[in-house]
């Protein structure tokens, strides 16, 4: 058998996760809105995980659908959102032209690009948008930056091909053909933790479990990094660089 499929393994810490990863910006929500023109009535979260933006989608879109491939993550989605699918991306499916915007948060560098950039143009009407982002590894500022960085260089050799390969979101969106107008987005999240949850959210990220569980003793290993973060400081300041592409549906 082959290594796990670190996509598939986030339910195993589906509660740190809903508890500990950030929600995204109103401002990230502002441009999606300010670039959809016409009817704003339904959108669909992919990969909604717990549910950062689909909480901030029900805000706005009177039906917001969460697909979701795991369901354990899925059970610790608390927004109000219309629907849920407990589906890959890549097997969700909507008829042709009822959606007006699709996002990905954080999800899809995990996902088989061309074929969602496919399904998305095909769901969306005409001039609605497809909004993929991500925030890249976070990152303890201050004092802590240097267990961080000793720790991320044990963490370097167990990460996902695919958080390289994929994470430009532009590529797949351009070449897909399906796309008017593309525009980036660019912004930053930052959060103030105790150590043990900056500790809790760092065990969130895939290539930290992925070491974790070569090493054989997680729990040891992180009550470990949460004494050497406490060691410098009550609080952890963490920075989040949040980015993002927003494309629109070109109209037949």
């Amino acid at each position: 058998m082959g290594e796990p499929d670190a996509s598939r393994e986030f339910g195993d810490v589906a509660a740190r996760y809903a508890a500990l990863r950030p929600a995204y910006p109103a401002e990230l929500f502002a441009f999606l809105l300010d670039r959809l023109d016409g009817r704003r009535e339904r959108a669909v979260d992919l990969g909604a995980g717990s549910g950062q933006a689909s909480r901030a989608l029900v805000g706005l879109f009177p039906h917001v659908t969460a697909v979701e491939p795991d369901a354990r993550m899925l059970a610790h989605l608390d927004a109000p959102v219309a629907e849920r699918i407990n589906l890959p991306a890549e097997e969700a499916d909507f008829a042709a032209g009822s959606v007006d915007a699709v996002v990905a948060a954080t999800s899809f560098h995990w996902m088989d690009q061309e074929r969602v950039c496919a399904s998305v143009a095909r769901w969306l009407r005409p001039g609605g948008v497809f909004f993929p982002f991500l925030y890249t590894p976070f990152a303890p500022q201050g004092p802590a930056q240097a267990i961080y960085e000793r720790h991320w260089r044990l963490w370097l050799p167990h990460m996902d091909r695919r958080l390289g390969a994929k994470a430009d979101y532009s590529r797949a969106i351009r070449e897909s053909g399906a796309f008017g107008k593309i525009e980036m987005f660019s912004s930053r999240i930052s959060a103030s933790l105790s150590p043990a949850e900056a500790t809790g959210l760092l065990s969130t990220a895939s290539y930290a479990r992925a070491y974790m569980a070569q090493c054989g003793d997680a729990e040891g290993y992180l009550r470990g990094l949460e004494g050497e973060l406490a060691a410098v400081g009550e609080r952890i300041d963490v920075v989040f660089p949040l980015g993002g592409v927003l494309a629109v549906r070109r109209s037949d």
